[in-house]
């Protein structure tokens, strides 16, 4: 696991940001969080595991994905958004993520004043949460059946245009990249997951970057894996491995960003 650091300009606190942890063993995130001591943690979705929360899962027995967060919530202000891999939670299991202490965005935001600034902070929800909570896919499918009926649902997006009109300055945790066309001009800083960095990296030396071969809800070759892109969406490589290949030329990461 490594700590990768940008720099944002206008950014208002130091934020670590985490992504993909899919219930993993959290020590060895919690001591960079700790020595690290960011005003603002924040997480995308996937903190946890298994195409669904299904009736033979109890959201309960994931005590590394509720102990992550619980003790992210001790160490400073923390909010999470819906991943895909949360996508079949109940009212009742959103409550448990609550009482661990974050801030839970569900296509919603708030807004902060930090250093006397205001700060509009948004999360939106996996595609796949809002077809399940509308009925379009079912908690008996799992994540292959689901992808040869649809393509990558979409998200809910009617609440951003009050969020990116909203006077401050704008950190929208969206757990998929590949979502970014939905995003207003406005937002200052937006924060994505989902790919994990491409499972296995090679160096293009035509484009002089770092390349993902496969990331879900992109395919082959994805362009949304890691880095900046566009000046203003941080995509994390993710800080677990839930595929079945092991990761190559990817590090698991925490970033942590500062504004300048």
């Amino acid at each position: 696991m490594t700590g990768t650091n940008y720099k944002m300009k206008g950014c208002p606190a130091s934020i670590a940001f985490l992504a993909d942890t899919h219930d993993t063993a959290p020590g060895p995130i919690l001591s960079s969080l700790r020595s690290r001591s960011p005003a603002l943690i924040v997480h995308t979705g996937d903190f946890l595991h298994g195409w669904k929360q299904r009736s033979d899962v109890n959201i309960e027995e994931c005590h590394n994905a509720l102990q992550l967060l619980r003790s992210c919530a001790e160490l400073a202000l923390t909010l999470v958004s819906i991943g895909n891999h949360e996508s079949y939670l109940s009212g009742t299991e959103i409550e448990i993520i609550r009482s661990t202490g974050v801030t839970l965005l569900n296509n919603s935001y708030v807004t902060l004043e930090i250093k006397g600034r205001k700060t509009i902070i948004g999360g939106l929800s996996s595609g796949y949460y809002t077809a399940f909570q509308q009925g379009e896919i079912s908690a008996s499918e799992s994540y292959s059946e689901i992808k040869r009926r649809h393509k990558t649902p979409a998200p809910e997006i009617g609440w951003l245009r009050d969020f990116a009109g909203a006077e401050g300055y704008h950190i929208l945790l969206m757990h998929h990249p590949e979502y970014i066309p939905y995003v207003p001009s406005s937002v200052e800083l937006i924060l994505s997951g989902h790919a994990h960095g491409g499972q296995w990296r090679f160096y293009d030396l035509r484009t002089k970057q770092w390349r993902g071969v496969y990331a879900p809800d992109q395919g082959l070759l994805p362009k949304l894996t890691g880095g900046i892109v566009g000046g203003r969406q941080i995509i994390s490589r993710g800080l677990s491995n839930p595929a079945f290949v092991p990761r190559l030329n990817n590090d698991t990461e925490i970033v942590y960003i500062d504004g300048c």
